[in-house]
């Protein structure tokens, strides 16, 4: 094996919990040329990764959408000679690119009718929940010989770090209480999962202002604005609004300042780890969505559920639990805040 390209075509969690796969990889074969085939809205998360030899762009709403699309890309591919491909997450249209673009074996896991463009098919049932999502793409690696590094990383070029480092020196200028620790507050889930009623956020951050003094920081990508001017607009301290408009270098070079991050199961949540920032996460009881599977991975995380029983969806009015995630409190979650506030 001296060539591989990993695909990896889904959301930006997904993404960053592939990345324990390229510094094994590489940790395990270092002359192996490794090539990464991302979706445009998730590559800054696989850029400038030294693991990395090259990103490619696989666009199915735009210019790979159609098979002459298809077609092109997989000529290309084809042209860069890659004897394996890894494909992390299979669907139908990923594993007939990798077939069409002559990769002699192709490993994936044995789901789905898109098995059938592998070579090697890995027996995994993800739906079951019996490992994190990180430990299956990982055991895909196995039939490799890799030995797993189980850690997660986003790489953040100077200028990203400069820019963001000029724009909290411009903030300390106005407000000097920002040179107190800081909780990020990423209340947006993208409906990948239920989530907190953002009333529960608004209570967190006023209790985090009064009680520890830290300044509150809260998160959103492009069109949460609504949600984050509501939040805003109604804690009763001092808060920073940021919206991620320049992209995920930027949003993670955010939080990497911050020493504590609050949020749902969302991507946000594993660049946190990604860069180092303890996470204190929120997470519904809906089986497929269970920590065990979609949580931080940090040895300073944790991921907070209501205690109730598992279930299959949310049936909302109609579960005598609902709504259940009023279950876990705001005291709760300062408690967890605060201690990784005190103990860093």
């Amino acid at each position: 094996m001296k060539k591989i390209l990993i695909t990896r075509t889904d959301r930006i969690g997904d993404v960053v919990l592939s990345t324990p796969v390229f510094k094994s990889l590489k940790n395990s074969f270092p002359s192996i040329s490794i090539s990464v085939l991302v979706r445009p809205y998730t590559k800054d998360i696989v850029t400038n990764n030294p693991n990395i030899d090259e990103v490619i762009i696989y666009d199915p709403e735009g210019e790979h959408r159609t098979i002459r699309g298809l077609l092109k890309l997989a000529k290309e591919i084809r042209e860069k000679g890659f004897d394996t491909a890894l494909i992390l997450f299979l669907n139908f249209k990923v594993g007939l690119l990798t077939y069409l673009s002559g990769i002699p074996r192709r490993i994936g896991p044995a789901a789905k009718l898109a098995q059938i463009f592998l070579t090697d098919r890995i027996k995994q049932h993800r739906s079951k929940v019996d490992k994190h999502e990180t430990d299956y793409n990982l055991e895909l690696t196995e039939i490799l010989g890799v030995k797993p590094i189980r850690q997660s990383e986003i790489y953040i070029p100077d200028e990203i770090t400069k820019k963001v480092n000029v724009f909290f020196s411009e903030l300390l200028t106005h407000n000097s209480q920002l040179i107190t620790p800081i909780v990020g507050i990423h209340p947006g889930s993208g409906g990948s999962a239920r989530n907190w009623k953002f009333e529960r956020y608004i209570e967190l951050a006023d209790k985090v202002i009064e009680k520890t003094g830290a300044a509150v920081f809260v998160t959103g990508g492009p069109g949460e604005e609504e949600l984050l001017d509501k939040i805003i607009g109604s804690i009763k301290g001092k808060a920073v609004k940021y919206i991620s408009y320049d992209g995920v270098k930027e949003l993670a070079s955010v939080i990497k300042k911050f020493n504590v991050m609050v949020g749902p199961s969302t991507g946000p949540i594993h660049i946190a780890t990604a860069v180092g920032t303890p996470v204190v996460s929120i997470y519904c009881p809906i089986f497929v969505c269970q920590p065990k599977r979609w949580g931080p991975i940090g040895e300073k995380d944790i991921a907070l559920m209501p205690d109730v029983p598992f279930c299959k969806k949310c049936i909302f009015e109609k579960c005598k639990y609902y709504d259940c995630m009023d279950r876990i409190s705001v005291d709760r979650v300062f408690e967890e805040v605060e201690k990784r506030l005190l103990r860093p």
